[in-house]
């Protein structure tokens, strides 16, 4: 695998990650789940086929890397946990007095 290649996988990694993130912000805001989903199948588009111009194997098949690194990230984002908000009371921003 040439750098250029390798350069796309990652980049298609870390756009499958953020964008799934997003995606599961959005899903648990109850928000429209379309805008982190076009926008990462534009990056992972263009990068595939960028990948199919660059690949330089017989077989031409190092686009199906960059899809799978794509696909496989976007649901690891989505699934990644993250910490849920707590609710903040009234005087939770007090320190305590000293008596």
């Amino acid at each position: 695998m040439t750098l250029p290649l390798l350069l796309c996988t990652l980049i298609a990694l870390t756009s499958g990650l953020h964008f799934g993130h997003r995606f599961a912000q959005a899903h648990r805001a109850g928000q429209s789940l379309l805008p982190a989903v076009t926008a990462h199948s534009a990056i992972a588009t263009a990068l595939i086929v960028l990948t199919v111009l660059l690949d330089p194997t017989d077989t031409g098949l190092l686009w199906l890397a960059v899809a799978a690194a794509s696909l496989i990230s976007l649901a690891l984002g989505a699934l990644w946990p993250t910490p849920a908000a707590r609710p903040v009371a009234l005087g939770d921003s007090e320190l305590p007095q000293a008596a």
